[in-house]
């Protein structure tokens, strides 16, 4: 019997009458019959005890395993093919049973459920959240700010692990301070606008270096040459100019570039990064700078400085020729007397000393030219100011009035309402201050910080001591504000929440608000990174001297790929098919040059058409996802299965087994094996091979592609005899379907993306209700995967359905 039709039977719980099921065969006899034998007191596979599962389903303390095993038995993954098989009749029997008392079980399990829920925000959701209430950026992730967040399968929202340790509460209390610190300057801050000119960023002003100029009669103005490698301390850091901890800030600058290439190398790759006196960063702003000599572009950007700040502006290359050739010729030339305007001006250059042109005027490496540059900051908008406007209560306050002001603003900032008695503490806070002498405002200021190192700030707060089912308005516009902006609600929503109109048809409305939102791109940056993983992108560095050609410009490119391929397709409603293969991608000129696309004609992240020839397309054999399941040496075949076990199937495989020994290296006087002739041979024991015939496949499929992601026909062997092995990508679907390579595996996963529809729908709901998924879920998850597949599997319309869902207002 195919998977369909054992799919079909497990829905026969629904229609089936009670007599029907007490008619049926008993499950402990398929279960003694068939299971046993594997996982009973003489032999324990996978750590599983069937015997000794709880049969009371109400308390549902093996609920999550006994759905897993009805899931197993309905796919023919057990029992196992080599042991005797059960009659389609028995396995009708078994999957209704277990299935019927599941379900049963259910109300009695949502019922002990606790009444009171805590999320501790992120600590992305707390730099976003105190930005939309105070109007001001803070970076928790700086040195000394908040903890990193604990990761499950790359989610760091998950309630269960947000906890918080003494010293991440007195991070919290030093965070808000800061915060009001920004917030509130004790003097106003200005921002200002410094413009500097290659003469004046490289020639101290370049008065001596014009009177060459003038000798010569060169008309052309000077430019400084930023070669591979640091910028000299000229440039940084007085242009900024000296400001104090109070100036930290969002800045923005406009510069005009060009970029010299030599025929067949690396193009002129700008890297501007926060100096720390040794090296510089992994850089604030990465750019290709593709524009001619004669051609220059004007580059605008943004960045948040933590000041005081020092900033290096970097030429990075990886090609040969730059990186030995530009560190040498930028010795010689690093002093202050060499000028250059333009490559023609010969005359200018020292002729002893090594050119840095040939006869035709191409460069010898890749270097930028400087124009100028332009500052301006600290910037602050006019909305951003707003949200700070009538917080404060006037110097002659009353008390009432001072508790007037604490409530509206506690009131946004936990996120429900609040009542003065719950503010009582704060008050007296203040009250003792200004006893002490200080003034209102420096009195509120105490009340305010801690109203921001509340738990209730820094949690999300679900339910009360009495139970019930459904969130309340105020909690479920919380809860759409942090799956859909990662913040507080805004306004609009808290009036929603306050009339009770999300119990209603407003709700709707409300979400597609929300959707339209440019808040919305945060989702569109935080999921993707969270549901792939992307965070193990770079964890293991990849050597150097196996993969020269890999930088972090290449791995940020990698990143961004992902991201704005998301975006597109967000953005326009795709279906979700595009993320198991498309035609198409989003890369900017270094991945055109990694992947060997054309190359494009502007820099930035950009849409380009693919070829069959070029391999790619879809999420799977982008290098960012390649590269993760990667360890910066070799490819990694089982930890890729894995990968697409957990992200495209939602279905996460055991752990290995303690004993279970490492791959080898091959040995020197034996012929070269690839990595997969290794793991068949490691997939023979038999502790093994049931876990490794369902994973393997999932990443042998993409053994066409090296740890970096790149493409090849054959597996470098480092030791061994003979030529390198030609690759296999062949394999077999742990249910019986063949492919030759990538690109049919990833038709076979279109053919099914049903499968990776609900799964798709498990990983938003995980990121939506801050919480793994259970077995009690299921029928809600499969409400929302029913309603996508009517509006044809696009993706904005799937997120709607989530946020829209019964599930998504239950506690």
């Amino acid at each position: 019997m195919n998977v369909i039709l054992r799919l079909f039977l497990i829905v026969l719980p629904m229609v089936a009458s009670a007599a029907t099921v007490s008619a049926a065969e008993s499950f402990e006899s398929f279960l003694n019959t068939h299971c046993l034998r594997c996982h009973g007191p003489e032999k324990v596979e996978r750590d599983l005890r069937i015997d000794q599962l709880s049969r009371d389903f109400k308390v549902g303390a093996d609920s999550h395993l006994w759905a897993e095993i009805v899931e197993r038995i309905n796919a023919g993954e057990m029992p196992p093919a080599e042991e005797p098989q059960p009659t389609e009749d028995e396995i009708a029997s078994v999957v209704t049973q277990l299935d019927a008392r599941i379900r049963e079980g259910r109300a009695a399990r949502m019922a002990t459920r606790p009444p009171v829920a805590h999320y501790r925000l992120s600590r992305r959701e707390y730099q976003n959240t105190v930005y939309d209430l105070l109007g001001v950026r803070y970076d928790p992730t700086q040195p000394g700010e908040l903890n990193a967040d604990p990761l499950w399968q790359g989610y760091e929202r998950i309630g269960a692990l947000l906890s918080l340790s003494p010293s991440h509460v007195e991070r919290y209390y030093r965070a808000a301070e800061i915060v009001l610190d920004r917030a509130f300057p004790q003097q106003s801050v200005t921002s200002q606008t410094i413009r500097k000119t290659a003469a004046e960023i490289r020639y101290g002003g370049g008065k001596q270096q014009q009177e060459y100029l003038d000798r010569f009669g060169i008309k052309r103005p000077l430019r400084a040459l930023i070669f591979p490698g640091r910028l000299q301390a000229a440039l940084r850091p007085n242009w900024l100019g000296r400001v104090g901890p109070e100036h930290s800030g969002l800045y923005r600058a406009r510069i005009q570039v060009s970029g010299i290439r030599p025929p067949g190398g690396q193009r002129a790759h700008l890297r501007i990064g926060q100096s720390t006196g040794e090296a510089t960063n992994e850089g604030l702003i990465e750019l290709d700078v593709l524009a001619p000599e004669d051609q220059p572009e004007i580059i605008e950007f943004e960045v948040f400085l933590e000041m005081p700040a020092s900033l290096d502006f970097n030429v990075v290359v990886t090609d040969i020729i730059s990186r030995d050739k530009g560190g040498h010729h930028r010795n010689i030339l690093g002093g202050s007397n060499y000028i250059f305007t333009h490559t023609s001006e010969t005359q200018l250059l020292n002729p002893t000393g090594p050119k840095l042109f040939d006869e035709s005027g191409n460069g010898i490496f890749s270097f930028v030219l400087l124009d100028w540059i332009e500052w301006e900051g600290p910037i602050e908008s006019d909305t951003e100011r707003a949200t700070r406007v009538g917080l404060f209560p006037p110097n002659d306050a009353s008390l009432d009035t001072v508790t007037d002001h604490l409530q509206r603003f506690a009131q946004r900032a936990w996120r429900r309402p609040v009542n003065p008695t719950e503010l009582q503490h704060y008050l007296n806070a203040y009250e003792t201050e200004l006893a002490a002498g200080e003034s209102v405002s420096s009195a509120y200021r105490v009340a305010l910080l801690g109203v921001l190192t509340s738990r209730n700030f820094a949690y999300i707060v679900e339910g009360e001591t009495q139970p019930r089912t459904r969130l309340t308005d105020w909690e479920l516009a919380t809860r759409l504000s942090y799956f859909l902006w990662s913040s507080m609600p805004d306004n609009e929503l808290f009036d929603a929440a306050g009339g009770g109109a999300l119990s209603g048809d407003e709700l709707a409305t409300q979400v597609d608000r929300m959707l339209a939102d440019p808040k919305v791109d945060r989702f569109v940056k935080d999921f993707p990174r969270q549901w792939l993983q992307l965070h193990r992108l770079g964890m293991f560095p990849p050597d150097g001297k196996l993969y020269p050609d890999y930088d972090v410009w290449l791995e940020t490119s990698m990143h961004e790929e992902v991201v704005h391929y998301f975006r597109e397709m967000f953005t326009g409603n795709l279906p979700i098919d595009a993320f198991l293969k498309s035609d198409w991608t989003m890369v900017n000129p270094r991945l055109c040059e990694f992947y060997g696309l054309p190359e494009p004609s502007t820099s930035g992240v950009q849409r380009v058409s693919l070829r069959q020839e070029d391999h790619r397309g879809g999420l799977l054999t982008m290098g960012a996802i390649l590269g993760l399941t990667s360890d910066g040496t070799r490819h990694r075949p089982v930890h890729r299965g894995v990968w697409v076990s957990e992200a495209i199937f939602g279905k996460t495989p055991p752990p290995p087994p303690a004993n279970v020994d490492p791959i080898e290296p091959n040995p020197p006087s034996s012929p070269k094996a690839t990595i997969r002739q290794k793991i068949e041979a490691h997939a023979q024991n038999a502790n093994c091979a049931a876990c490794h015939r369902n994973v393997d496949p999932l990443g042998l499929a993409f053994d066409q592609f090296d740890a970096i992601g790149q493409w090849r026909t054959h597996e470098r062997v480092d030791q061994g005899t003979g030529e390198d092995p030609p690759v296999n990508a062949s394999g077999v679907m742990p249910d019986g379907r063949a492919f030759s390579d990538a690109e049919q595996f990833k038709q076979l996963l279109l053919d099914d993306r049903d499968s990776f529809l609900k799964a798709f729908v498990e990983h938003l709901c995980t990121y939506g209700l801050r919480r793994v998924m259970t077995v009690d879920d299921r029928e809600d998850i499969q409400a929302i995967v029913n309603e996508a597949k009517q509006n044809h599997y696009q993706l904005k319309d799937i997120v709607r359905a989530v946020a829209l869902s019964e599930l998504f207002r239950k506690r």
